[in-house]
């Protein structure tokens, strides 16, 4: 049997992300996993230094702890155990490093639903997380309210 213990969910604040992580907490509610929500944001350009640059950081941290403190209080009427996660870099990257790091054995992660042409134009996430990641992957999209019915923290 399959255990699934460690779950990475990734959020950005988005509908589609809060919906994911409600989903997956719920899907793997009998199993009591560890979640790690993961926020990644934006790298500070390197032609910026000094201390603003240490700044803008602390700025960027603090924003990214204060999404994925919101998603934490979401979780709680799961009762489960929820680490946070805050880093720097392209997306993609962070997750599947964050996943390796961690040894996940599920991603469970909302897609936006980018149009064709802005998939082909700036690529996407989920995509290369599907590409790359070495444990399951579960992806979320326009879910029916019957699915989050249930969910934890609805």
């Amino acid at each position: 049997m399959i255990k699934v213990e460690k779950v990475l969910i990734p959020v950005d604040g988005s509908d589609s992300s809060r919906n994911a992580a409600k989903y997956g907490a719920h899907l793997v509610n009998s199993r009591n996993p560890k979640i790690y929500l993961l926020n990644v944001w934006e790298p500070i350009n390197m032609t910026i230094g000094g201390e603003m640059a240490e700044r803008l950081r602390q700025n960027a941290h603090e924003k990214s702890m204060e999404l994925l403190e919101e998603h934490r209080k979401l979780l709680e009427p799961c009762g489960m155990e929820v680490e946070l996660i805050s880093r720097s870099g392209r997306p993609d990257y962070v997750i599947l490093n964050v996943q390796d790091e961690l040894d996940c054995d599920l991603i469970v992660i909302g897609s936006r639903g980018l149009s064709v042409l802005e998939n082909v134009i700036m690529g996407s996430v989920v995509t290369r997380v599907l590409e790359g990641a070495t444990c399951p992957v579960l992806v979320t999209r326009n879910l029916r309210l019957k699915y989050l019915q249930e969910a934890c923290g609805l």
